[in-house]
Order: C-alpha cells, then structure tokens, then sequence
C-alpha cells in the first residue's frame, strides 16, 4: 500500500507542476514575446512520476506596426484549456488512489485494535 502512496505522491507533484506551467502560459498570453512552456512527463524508476518543463521557442504571430514588428506571444489559449482537463482528471484520480489507500490502512488498523 505504502508503494501505491508514493506513486500517487508523484503524480500529484506532477500535475500540480503541469497545471502551474499551464496558468503561467495562460497569466502571460497577452504579454509580447512570451513563449509558451510544455511540461513532459517521464516515469521514474520507482514506477512514479517526474514532470520536466521545456520551453517552446516557435516564434508567435509578427505585427507589423508604424514603429517596426512586435512578436506576439506564442500562448494559443484554446490549446491550454483543453490540455487542463485531462491533468485536472489525472489529479484527482491520484488524489483518489490517496483516498482509497488512507481508508485502506484505517480499516486494518481497526481490524487489528
């Protein structure tokens, strides 16, 4: 049980870490220049989870104004949107697993008292 604890432990951080990286890219969309961030998850040798975070470096749409060309931000909104639900959907199973193992080891704790 401990096992299924640790690995959901990980998953948690990770989604948290993944759900940080998309506020972020939403909280700066407007902002020029900005490039977006990807958070690739990877599993450890624990059998847990680790998330790493990368930078997008294509570049974002170019206006062209008076003064010369402004890059925008390269953030599409509709794609951070989307891509929070399945991460709000894995935390919560993980978070879930949690539940189930903590109730799991009050039962046999009960059993054994």
């Amino acid at each position: 049980m401990i096992k299924s604890m640790d690995t959901s432990v990980s998953g948690l951080r990770a989604m948290a870490g993944k759900l940080a990286v998309h506020a972020d890219n939403i909280a700066n969309a407007a902002s020029d220049g900005f490039k977006k961030s990807r958070t690739i998850l990877a599993e450890t040798e624990a059998g847990g989870v680790t998330a790493r975070v990368e930078k997008v470096q294509e570049p974002g749409p170019v206006i062209q104004e008076t003064s010369g060309e402004r890059e925008l931000s390269n953030v599409d909104l509709a794609e951070e949107a989307v891509a929070i639900i399945p991460t709000k959907a894995f935390y919560t199973a993980n978070l879930k697993v949690l539940e189930t193992s903590d109730q799991m080891i009050g039962s046999l704790i009960d059993i054994k008292g």
